[in-house]
């Protein structure tokens, strides 16, 4: 049996082993130890460490402290047999804080205790880690069936609530029930802020109080220019109207408490310091914005940096009962500066406080003025601390040490960076809508919120600023953000002990809110699919569906997220009926122009330019996004750097920016396919002279002209109706349109949006218009729109009716179609819905009429301008004995005539640059065509398009059926 006796060594692994070097490799790893120290006996699992001395033992430093054990101390060490399993083992934590702690992430330490503690004992202290910065101390209270154990997989872990917080009290136990009443109103404080209250005087000496509090930086608030010089290092502040006000004002010794971190109760690090009110410091109406903020205390910066902690930490303070008085002053300051005038800084430093006495922390770099920075000590003693009165400071001596003492590093990153940005409208709505959701009378709300938007929008940027706005004054919230592209393709396990973890930090320093970028990623929607991925998805997405929603309700947390669109998001975290995750949705709107010349001032105004027409350019880049204009903007300096490549800083001119903008696709765009407009402008379609014109009316003028459009007092007609025989060149005069007036050209054919499967068509509906707005300043044209919707209730499958509701809401929906001129044509439009063609939708009908005589020589001179015609050729004979040919029969004609010309130059074996049309040819042509509508057929669209123009009726229309086969 192995015995010997070594020397302590602290190591750093959290667990609660001991830890022998390779000397004693004979012994098995995970031998059972017990250790005796100064008459008491304790017992540990043992293993081998390659660093530790062969006459040494290791042992982590806090739990060494935990049981009194310390550092270059000798232990008697004794193997003992093999323990006995325990079934049953009785822990209760040290304090209430580490209770809560414990139970609320009881199910992380039964996870991870076995890796931490193998053999406990009744009576001893163990330390459990939890995360990779919380532990706490417990106490074993009883080990069943024999002390000591064995802990296994199935022993039972009952956690007992801590007792003996309560001193003994003379008092009866009636009165004492009688006095402690004020803890049902404590719970009311708990679950609402604004409650106000104060522990009864009686009460006071009876509890042996830690406070517990968020620490918040002091220098964010706005502190009255008279009293900053009281603001001592070492004065933390809270609200008079607190609930613990009684507690530590009750007499001058309760002004001064031991701080250190709830996360470590047992850190090294600690400091003492003198609580005071805060409403010293600042003004009623800011004491108003932050009249609910109790468990915040704040602090000089210093502090934060010595602790080198985050907004929103968990501090405790613990009441220092005797204060050290010190006679002598020992100053380490650096080599390059005189004693005399760090004395002469020092007197100055401690006398600007206004009360006394005040407290001092020993080792603890503090700047005195000058840029002087020195640390204190407090010879004999060397105490970690003391608490000075004016006759101390008159008495004290001093004593100086050269030492290069370096300032605390700044933990929290300087936030002031002006993000330009914020200034836009669409950034600034979605911000107040933000705050307008998790800040309400003037508290904190546990609210989710949903931002969406499409790529380039900003979301990042938005929700950048939401934690620089949120982590200041009056709000001090935590935040704690999460990229998920950065966390895409992980398994659900670490995906949940990734968000665990986040979610312990957020829960310690609530309220707080969590930031989860670009959530589609993780959480995308694949419905329908039954792939690997779409399983992972919805895996993912349940998960954290589960995990969000409990821990955001039992706390102080809220979840802000951005996604591109809702309907990219999985089931489990957006349903369409039900409760949801996010009750709050907000959208980011597009640029105005306004927005936009901001955007091209700030980019180009960061190199040097010349003439630049912001507002032409504003004009040319609509339905760009922030990350489009950027695009453009280092495309233009990219053309200007080809054309100065020796400058350093070239200049940017107007034509610069005309090519870049030719070569700038929007993100919004790159995956959309659009039809060509053609080469066809208005001048090279024949007739139809009214018909263009109104086209230009509607099309041109308001791109032409859009600032006086912009300020119309009554909405612009952008919907029209072609309608007319086939052949009249109702589709030509779409792509014409899109040409003359610079417009892109979205063209849909009706029957394609249609689908068999419930839903879909008006899916499809939804994206046209969707790409539209994206593509705008643009033409949608629907073509062949009397399949897509025709009068409801006449359909058998009821498909057609839903997408006319579907179009109905579009053309005419809460939001207007701005920069989207809808354009249908159709050859039957008494087969159309009526609400379609009612004011505000389709509310323009434009016939497109069978040529006459002069319009039929029209088209014929338009469409034979690339031909070469005899001198013979007579077009005006033509167009007289080609009464009832439309457009496209005319066309037929002159190809026919192209075609005939070609073979007599063949045959005549004439080797010609063009072929020659004379009129012999034009005339043999006429006999070979005839126009694509018989005479019954063009009485019969007459009498149609007489019905409709004078309003038709459901007798008119009576037999009529539509179908989706």
């Amino acid at each position: 049996m192995y015995e010997n006796v070594l020397r302590v060594k602290y190591v750093n692994f959290k667990n609660g082993f001991l830890y022998l070097s390779p000397k004693h490799s004979y012994l098995k790893t995970g031998v059972c130890i017990k250790l005796i120290y100064k008459e008491k006996r304790y017992y540990f699992s043992a293993t081998i460490l390659n660093i530790v001395d062969d006459d040494c033992v290791g042992i982590n430093s806090l739990y060494a402290k935990a049981l009194g054990i310390n550092e270059n101390d000798f232990v008697n060490i004794l193997q003992i047999e093999q323990l006995p399993i325990v079934r049953s083992v009785n822990i209760q934590p040290l304090t209430i804080s580490d209770y809560e702690v414990l139970e609320l992430l009881a199910e992380n330490v039964q996870s991870h205790l076995l890796d931490q503690i193998r053999v406990i004992n009744a009576g001893q202290e163990i330390v459990i880690w939890i995360g990779s910065n919380i532990s706490i101390t417990v106490f074993i209270n009883e080990v069943q069936p024999l002390n000591p154990g064995l802990l296994d997989f199935l022993t039972e872990v009952v956690i007992k609530t801590p007792t003996g917080l309560i001193k003994k009290n003379s008092k009866s136990k009636e009165n004492f029930k009688d006095e402690m009443k004020f803890l049902e109103h404590f719970k009311e404080h708990l679950k609402n802020k604004r409650v106000e209250f104060t522990i009864p005087k009686e009460l006071i000496n009876i509890f042996d109080v830690d406070l517990v509090y968020r620490l918040v930086p002091l220098s964010e608030l706005p502190i009255l220019e008279s009293k900053l010089t009281i603001c001592q290092p070492f004065k933390v502040y809270v609200l008079k109207n607190g609930p613990l006000q009684e507690l530590f004002h009750s007499d001058t010794n309760r002004r001064f408490y031991t701080m250190y971190l709830l996360q470590n109760s047992y850190n090294s690090k600690e400091i003492s310091i003198e609580l005071c009110f805060l409403d010293d410091l600042v003004n009623d109406e800011s004491l108003n914005l932050l009249n609910n903020c109790f468990s915040n205390v704040y602090v000089d910066i210093s502090i934060i940096n010595f602790f080198h902690c985050e907004l929103g930490t968990r501090i405790i303070l613990k009441q220092l009962k005797n204060p050290f008085e010190v006679s002598e002053i020992e100053v380490h300051h650096g080599k390059n500066i005189e004693s005399k005038d760090v004395l002469q800084e020092l007197k100055l430093f401690l006398a600007l406080s206004d009360s006394e006495p005040q407290v001092l922390n020993a080792n603890f770099p503090i700047n005195i003025g000058k840029n002087i920075c020195c640390c204190l000590k407090f010879p004999p003693n060397f105490n970690s601390s003391c608490v000075l009165d004016g006759n101390n400071l008159r008495n004290c001596s001093y004593s100086f040490c050269f030492e290069d003492i370096k300032p605390l590093e700044n933990v929290l990153k300087d936030t002031e960076e002006q993000n330009f940005f914020q200034s836009l409208a669409c950034v600034e709505i979605v911000f107040k809508n933000i705050l307008a959701c998790i800040w309400k009378n003037d508290s904190f709300q546990s609210e989710n919120v949903l931002i969406c938007g499409k790529t380039g929008m900003g979301k990042s940027s938005i929700l950048k600023h939401t934690i620089r706005i949120l982590n200041k004054y009056p709000y001090f919230v935590y935040t704690q953000i999460v990229q998920c592209k950065a966390i895409k393709g992980k398994t659900v396990d670490s995906l949940h002990k990734i968000f665990t973890d986040i979610f312990s930090k957020l829960i310690l320093c609530q309220p707080s809110i969590l930031i989860v970028d670009d959530l589609q990623v993780l959480c995308e929607n694949c419905e329908g699919e039954d792939t690997p991925n779409t399983v992972n998805f919805n895996r993912v997405s349940e998960m954290l569906q589960s995990l969000l929603n409990s821990i955001s309700k039992e706390n102080g947390i809220s979840i802000v997220a951005s996604t591109d669109s809702v309907a990219k998001l999985n089931r489990h975290i957006y349903k369409s009926r039900g409760n949801h995750l996010f009750k709050n949705i907000v959208s980011i709107d597009n640029l105005t122009k306004a927005d936009r010349v901001a955007l091209l001032k700030y980019f180009f105004e960061k190199s040097p330019t010349k003439d630049l027409d912001y507002s032409s350019l504003a004009n040319k880049s609509d339905g760009f996004v922030i990350q489009d204009i950027k695009d453009f903007y280092e495309k233009a300096l990219f053309e200007s750097f080809k054309e100065f490549p020796i400058e350093e800083k070239p200049l940017i001119e107007q034509n610069h920016c005309d090519i870049a903008l030719k070569k700038t696709c929007s993100l919004s765009l790159q995956n959309v396919k659009f039809h060509s407009a053609g080469d066809k402008s208005f001048e090279d379609i024949g007739g139809l002279s009214e018909v263009k014109n109104i086209l230009t009316q509607s099309f041109l003028w308001p791109v032409k002209y859009s600032s006086i459009f912009q300020n119309a007092p009554i909405r612009l007609q952008t919907g029209l109706l072609l309608y007319g025989p086939p052949g009249t060149g109702k589709t030509l005069l779409a792509g014409a349109a899109a040409k003359q007036c610079g417009l892109r050209l979205i063209s849909v054919k009706g029957p394609e949006l249609l689908s068999k499967y419930i839903g879909a068509s008006e899916q499809a509906v939804r994206d046209v218009f969707e790409k539209a707005q994206s593509a705008k300043p643009c033409i949608l044209f629907f073509d062949e729109f009397d399949s897509l919707a025709p009068r409801r209730g006449h359909d058998n499958t009821g498909v057609t009716d839903r997408v006319v509701n579907q179009l109905l809401t579009q053309l005419d929906g809460v939001e207007s179609l701005t920069g989207v001129c809808v354009l249908a044509a159709t050859s039957r439009p008494d087969l159309l819905d009526p609400a379609l063609l009612r004011p505000g939708r389709l509310d323009r009908q434009m016939m497109c009429p069978m040529p006459d005589k002069d319009e039929r020589q029209d088209i014929l001179r338009i469409l034979s301008r690339r031909l070469e015609l005899a001198p013979d050729a007579d077009l005006a004979q033509i167009a007289i004995k080609t009464e009832g040919y439309s457009g496209a029969d005319l066309q037929s004609l002159l190809y026919t005539a192209h075609i005939s010309s070609l073979k007599i130059v063949n045959n005549e074996e004439i080797i010609a640059d063009k072929s020659i049309i004379s009129q012999n040819i034009l005339l043999d042509a006429l006999s070979k065509t005839r126009p694509s509508l018989i005479k019954s057929e063009r009485e019969k669209y007459n009498r149609i398009y007489e019905r409709f123009q004078g309003g038709s009726t459901e007798e008119d229309i009576k037999g009529l059926k539509v179908t989706l086969a």
